[in-house]
C-alpha cells in the first residue's frame, strides 16, 4: 500500500472516528476543552487497506482548527476534509466543506482486488450542518448531531453521500472525558458502483462475479472514545470505530469474497490547544 493511501485512510478514520480537531464548541467528531478555540495535533492508527478490506495498515495524519476572535465561526481541517462554519451561534453549525477522496490502485494488499480497474482520486464538495446541546451546569456534558452532504466534483465516482451522526460526551473525572457516538452513511448508485461494483472487464481479470452495486445505506458505525487532558494546553485521546457495511456494499464480491463487512479503526492522538 502506497504512502498516500495510508495517509488517506488514517485521515478518514480520524475524521469520522475520534479526530480531535474540534476542541472548543466541538463538532460531532472531537473533544471539548472549554474556552480553547484553536488546536493543532497529529493522530496515528490502524485501518482497513481500502473500503471493505480485511487487511490492515498503520497510518498517521495531522489536524487543526482556528476560531475567529469573538465569534463561533471557524475553519477546520480534519484529515482530507476542510470545513468552514459560517454561523456565529453557540448551538448551530452550518457551512461548506471540501474533501479529497483517494482512489484504489494496485498498491492494495489483496492479490485479486489489485487487478481490478484503478479508481482515481477525486475532490468532493458539499455542505454540513449540526447542533450542539450543552448542559448548563456542566458544559463538558454535551450532545451533538451532524449531517454532511458530499458530491463528487472531480469525476472520480460522480456520485454523492449523505452522512448523519450523533455523539454524547461525558466527564468521567476532572481530567478525563468519555464519549460514545454513532451514525450511518447513504451512498447513491454512482458511488456504490465505483467502489463496490465488479464490471465485466474486472470479472475477466479477477475471476470475481459481475456485480452491479446500487445505492442504499452503505454503512452504520459505533464510535467509543476517551480523552485525557494533561493540562489546559496538552491533550491525548484514543478511540475505536466499528463500522458495518450494509446493502450492496456488504454483498459486493470485493467485500464478501475478498474482504470483510466488519471494519475496525483504532486511533490515538496528541493535541496542543490555545
Amino acid at each position: 500500500m502506497g504512502p498516500a493511501r495510508k495517509i488517506f485512510f488514517v485521515m478518514l478514520a480520524l475524521a469520522v472516528a475520534l479526530c480531535v480537531g474540534s476542541v472548543a464548541q466541538a463538532q460531532d467528531s472531537g473533544f471539548v476543552v472549554e474556552n480553547v478555540p484553536n488546536i493543532i495535533g497529529v493522530g496515528v492508527g490502524v485501518a482497513p487497506d481500502y473500503q471493505g478490506s480485511d487487511d490492515y495498515t498503520g497510518m498517521a495524519a495531522p489536524f487543526g482548527r482556528y476560531t475567529f476572535e469573538n465569534t463561533e465561526r471557524y475553519v477546520q481541517l480534519l484529515a482530507t476534509t476542510f470545513y468552514v462554519n459560517l454561523v456565529d451561534d453557540p448551538v448551530m453549525r452550518l457551512g461548506p466543506l471540501v474533501n479529497y477522496r483517494f482512489g484504489r490502485d494496485d498498491d492494495v494488499d489483496d492479490e485479486v482486488v489489485k487487478n481490478m480497474e484503478e479508481i482515481d482520486g477525486t475532490v468532493e464538495a458539499g455542505l454540513f450542518a449540526g447542533l450542539t446541546f450543552r448542559n448548563q451546569r456542566d458544559p463538558r456534558k454535551r450532545f451533538l448531531t451532524s449531517v454532511e452532504f458530499l458530491q463528487d466534483v472531480g469525476d472520480g465516482h460522480e456520485g454523492y453521500t449523505i452522512s448523519l451522526s450523533a455523539r454524547y460526551w461525558h466527564p468521567w473525572s476532572k481530567t478525563v472525558d468519555v464519549t460514545i457516538g454513532g451514525g450511518f452513511t447513504y451512498a447513491d448508485d454512482d458511488y456504490m458502483s465505483t467502489y463496490f461494483g465488479v464490471s465485466p472487464a474486472d470479472s475477466t481479470r479477477t475471476g470475481l462475479p459481475v456485480f452491479d452495486a446500487e445505492g442504499g445505506i452503505k454503512s452504520v458505525k459505533i464510535i467509543p472514545g476517551i480523552m485525557v487532558h494533561l493540562s489546559r494546553s496538552w491533550h491525548v485521546g484514543g478511540g475505536l470505530r466499528y463500522q458495518l457495511l450494509l446493502s450492496d456494499a456488504k454483498d459486493s464480491p470485493v467485500v464478501d469474497d475478498r474482504g470483510d463487512s466488519n471494519q475496525i479503526v483504532a486511533t490515538v492522538a496528541v493535541a496542543y490547544s490555545w
